[in-house]
């Protein structure tokens, strides 16, 4: 039997997301990103607003220009990665074989899951296993999503964008590819449907004179190895129909970071350090939750003329502990800042993550289960109490900029990642 892969989309999951909370935002034009007046960009528009011109990555003044009477909102993380891990819970209970690729999609894996959601010993169709996800995502969370079946992830992806172009105001598409039809639709798919084909590349392709995947199909496998190295070689099996890429179960992220830009530029270095501070107590909580601990660390800076510095350094041993980290931490940042240049992003970046284990002080002799056990005491307590019930005082001028929320500060439009 053929591999059965699906790609559940969920669409336009933040604006979504705050239409199922406040039902009287429904049918009505809503902007996720920012309010009218701040900096800053729309980070997801519902499908009315994108009727109306506003779309992902518009400037907030311009997507108020086109569109003022739409519903603006700053948005609220925490929200939507509750709601996610709502939706992963239900796609679950269709499979094991769940691979989440952000925050808003996912593969699975549903071969097996035909029989198990069949009758009287015959499989279930696909089609209607993919209705029966929908529909239970819907009648819980009132959040609709499209769904694209095929015989690989490269299928699924391209039936999925087909859902999409199928989907109503108020409800998602389901399209599946059989495997009869597969390189039909490839030959009439433009080169932009293959995985990793960005803008970029396909004018790259266009001065080759490929627009479509028939055409790629006619390059000579060399000639894409050279221009494009690896990626090259896939998309010359993709263009065949060919994606040996199979379903991972969700596993450990490899990198996890928090940051954040800011309403007004600023030079304050207690401020900042502040942020950074409290950008790294985000980082650290994630790794005590997933039981991680990070053996590298980077800072990043973007400043009021869009010029970006980061700095990154391999710590000596792992750790998850904020007051342990954040003097290097603070040394990456003081050696990068050293003009007046107002500053309007920072972020914080761990990777190289391993299992939180660690024979404590055997070789760094530098006490560092002190520090576990302070962080595993401060989690417990604003676990019961919220965030400020006890927090370092580094971090106390963001209570001037920021307002105060049972967890912590509401950054403006934080980027978090999984």
């Amino acid at each position: 039997m053929k591999p059965v892969i699906a790609l559940v989309d969920m669409d336009a999951f933040l604006a979504s997301v705050e239409q199922a909370i406040n039902p009287d935002l429904a049918g009505k034009p809503v902007i996720v990103g920012g309010l009218p007046g701040m900096r800053g960009i729309v980070i997801c528009a519902s499908y009315e607003a994108r009727k109306l011109g506003v779309g992902f990555g518009l400037p907030l003044a311009e997507a108020y220009r086109r569109l003022p009477k739409a519903v603006f909102l700053k948005g609220d993380i925490k929200i939507y990665r509750d709601y996610w891990a709502e939706i992963c819970d239900i796609l679950y209970s269709f499979t094991s074989q769940v691979e989440p690729v952000s925050m808003d999609e996912a593969y699975l894996d549903l071969t097996g899951s035909l029989s198990l959601f069949g009758n009287n010993g015959r499989q279930q169709r696909p089609e209607i296993l993919s209705r029966q996800i929908k529909n239970t995502i819907k009648q819980r969370l009132n959040i609709s999503c499209s769904v694209g079946v095929g015989t690989s992830k490269l299928f699924a992806k391209i039936a999925c964008g087909i859902a999409k172009s199928k989907r109503t105001i108020n409800d998602g598409g389901v399209c599946i590819i059989r495997p009869k039809s597969q390189m039909s639709i490839l030959n009439e798919a433009p080169v932009s449907k293959l995985p990793n084909i960005g803008h970029k590349t396909e004018k790259l392709l266009a001065k080759l004179g490929v627009y479509t995947i028939k055409q790629l199909r006619e390059v000579p496998r060399p000639v894409l190895l050279d221009l494009f190295g690896k990626r090259g070689a896939e998309w010359y099996e993709f263009a065949r129909g060919i994606d040996k890429r199979r379903v991972k179960s969700a596993s450990s992220p490899k990198s996890i970071s928090r940051e954040t830009t800011f309403n007004t530029d600023s030079v304050d270095k207690k401020f900042l350090g502040g942020v950074l501070y409290y950008l790294l107590e985000r980082v650290c909580l994630e790794l005590r939750r997933k039981s991680l601990q990070a053996r590298h660390i980077a800072v990043k800076i973007r400043y009021v003329d869009f010029q970006f510095n980061e700095s990154a350094i391999s710590l000596a041993y792992p750790s998850d502990s904020e007051p342990e980290i954040f003097p290097i931490v603070e040394k990456l940042f003081s050696d990068m800042y050293k003009c007046k240049v107002g500053i309007r992003h920072l972020g914080v970046n761990v990777t190289r993550l391993v299992p939180a284990i660690r024979q404590w002080g055997l070789f760094d002799g530098t006490g560092s289960i002190k520090y576990t056990n302070l962080s595993a005491g401060l989690d417990r307590v604003r676990q019961h109490f919220g965030y400020h019930a006890i927090f370092y005082g580094k971090t106390m001028p963001l209570g001037s900029k920021f307002r105060e929320v049972i967890d912590g500060y509401r950054l403006r439009t934080p980027s978090l990642s999984l």
